[in-house]
């Protein structure tokens, strides 16, 4: 009986993570869609950790308070120990 009210606690904590991801969009998307320029950012992460990029670039939309983002470009540094991206963010 105990275990229902931890696996609670869990489902809410996945649920509000969830709420707060940036969701992607496609370029298309963000010329033909009600969309509001929040401006563009690098984010970098190791790619030795799965998901850091991800991650980050949702702490990042989150800090400027944006719901969406496109990707103008990715890529690793010569020793690939980052992976790096331009977005711009939306709102």
């Amino acid at each position: 009986m105990k275990l229902l009210p931890a696996i609670t606690a869990v489902a809410i904590t996945v649920a509000s993570f969830s709420a707060l991801a940036a969701t992607p969009i496609s370029e298309m998307q963000a010329q033909s869609g009600n969309f509001q320029s929040l401006g563009v950012v690098s984010v970098s992460a190791p790619n030795t950790v799965p998901g850091s990029m991800r991650d980050q670039l949702n702490q990042v939309a989150s800090d400027k308070g944006a719901t969406h983002y496109r990707v103008i470009g990715q890529g690793t540094p010569g020793d690939s120990s980052l992976n790096r991206a331009s977005v711009e963010l939306y709102k």
